[in-house]
Parts: C-alpha cells; structure tokens; sequence
C-alpha cells in the first residue's frame, strides 16, 4: 500500500504539459500518492474546463474524493474561487495549489490551516521531493 502525502485542493488553471509543475502533481493524484479533493461545484468547473482533456477530467472524476462544503464563502474577490477555498476548509485541506496568487485570486498565503501555494512551491516541498524519487 503506497503512502499518501498530504491533502490537497488542485486549482487547475492551466493544463499540465510534460514541461510544468501542474503535470507531476496530476501524476502524484493519478499514482495515488497524493489526496486530492473536489466539491460538486468545482467537478461541474472542471467538465467545463477539461472537455477537450478527456484523460484529465476522468482523473478529476474518477481520482479526486468529494466533499460537500455546508458553508458558503465569500472572501476571494474572484467568486469561483471560493468554492475552492470552500473545500479546502471543509476537509481541513494541507494546501492549495494554484497558480492563480494574484490580486483579487488566493492572494492570501492561507486559508484557514490551508496553505496556498504556486505548483512550483508545492513540489519544492520536502515531502513531495521524497515522493517524486518514487515516481
């Protein structure tokens, strides 16, 4: 049985490519060694914005565990993005990784416990370092 890291929110604002950070993530999730969390509200974003990535949605779909947020937030500027926040907070998430740190986005470096951080930061992490020599 593999070890999970961490729990984690993906915001994925760009799709991975074999040459970004946002790929060896989705590969982390894919290979298990990563928990990553949905809400309904961001699995219904995701259709939309991975329809021409059939592979990546079914990983969302199929990989990533659900949670139903009871709270609706209102403290990002850019309203999507508190549904993230939303999850994040509902499974006391470790972080959540995005790209999207700036002005009026998850320009805070925390949510709650949760730790908003680039693709970049986040695999940069110890921990995640580990885990990479085991992909």
């Amino acid at each position: 049985m593999k070890a999970v890291l961490d729990t984690c929110i993906l915001k994925l604002a760009s799709l991975p490519n074999p040459h970004n950070p946002t790929a060896l993530i989705v590969k982390l999730c894919w290979d298990g060694l990563l928990e990553c969390w949905a809400s309904p509200a961001m699995q219904e974003e995701y259709s939309v914005v991975l329809a021409d990535e059939p592979e990546l949605l079914a990983l969302v779909q199929d990989r990533f565990q659900v949670c139903y947020p009871l709270v609706e937030l209102d403290c990002v500027k850019h309203e999507p993005d508190n549904r993230f926040v939303e999850c994040a907070l509902a499974i006391d998430a470790d972080y959540l990784v995005t790209v999207n740190t700036a002005r009026g986005h998850f320009d805070k470096p925390a949510y709650g416990r949760t730790r908003v951080v680039t693709p970049g930061a986040f695999l940069n992490l110890p921990d995640v370092q580990r885990l990479l020599r085991k992909v």
